[in-house]
């Protein structure tokens, strides 16, 4: 079984369990506690694989991102979206800046929970501000935004990730490229959500990284990309095949 199927398993029980615990469940903080240092270990030990994998606001904007393609194959929306398509690739450089420099939003938006939380400086509760109808305006430009561009919210908002991803540095997992076996098909690249260039390394310990392993999917060599796990109970050659030859995965 592929692991996309493994991972669309895991985020659609995930994504169920979450609506329903948001209905009939109230946590308290002995329950936030513990989901807390769970996520903090798992991302210790596998870096953000919940992002990749658990985390119910990167499943719903993975659902808005189908919906956005759905919605540009209609016959009606076609020329538009083949025009579109074609402006995105004319003017690539000056996205790529932007995308770049975007993705700090997540950070100041993470200091600026902090900041309220703990000074109450500019908060969403203060009648006084008009915080809560700017957050309600950035989240419905955001949505729009993830019809477009897959993981939007994961990349330029969620304080979640931005925190994760800065602990995920004290993570020695992450996806290994084998250059010996790599045939440089760039799929691994064209395939990850967060615009990481995955071909253009031999470990990917990027920030942005979600552990979500779709470009170990993407990949048609076995051994040319895998996951390697690097804590005491794993010894990361012993996740990969011992395939003398590169061969071809069965697509």
């Amino acid at each position: 079984m592929k692991i996309k199927i493994y991972r669309r398993m895991t985020k659609a029980i995930v994504f169920l369990l979450s609506i329903y615990a948001i209905v009939n469940f109230a946590p308290n903080k002995y329950f936030m506690l513990i989901v807390l240092a769970l996520i903090l270990g798992t991302t210790l030990l596998f870096r953000t694989v919940f992002c990749g994998w658990i985390c119910p606001m990167g499943t719903l904007f993975d659902l808005l991102r189908m919906l956005g393609k759905k919605i540009g194959d209609f016959s009606v929306m076609r020329k538009l979206n083949v025009s579109y398509k074609k402006w995105i690739k004319k003017n690539k450089k000056v996205l790529n800046k932007t995308d770049h420099y975007s993705r700090y939003f997540r950070y100041a938006f993470f200091l600026w929970i902090l900041q309220s939380i703990f000074l109450g400086l500019a908060s969403i509760k203060d009648k006084n501000e008009h915080g809560i109808m700017s957050v309600i305006y950035l989240l419905i430009g955001l949505i729009v935004l993830g019809l477009f561009i897959d993981r939007a919210w994961c990349k330029y908002l969620c304080p979640v990730g931005a925190f994760l991803g800065v602990i995920s540095k004290l993570s020695h997992t992450g996806i290994s490229r084998n250059k010996e076996t790599c045939i440089q098909c760039n799929l691994c690249s064209k395939t990850c959500p967060m615009n990481i260039a995955v071909a253009n390394r031999e470990f990917v310990g990027d920030i942005d990284c979600q552990t979500c392993l779709k470009c170990v999917d993407a990949c048609p060599v076995d051994n040319a990309l895998y996951l390697k796990i690097n804590f005491p109970l794993f010894q990361p050659n012993k996740l990969q095949k011992k395939d003398k030859e590169p061969t071809k995965k069965n697509i």
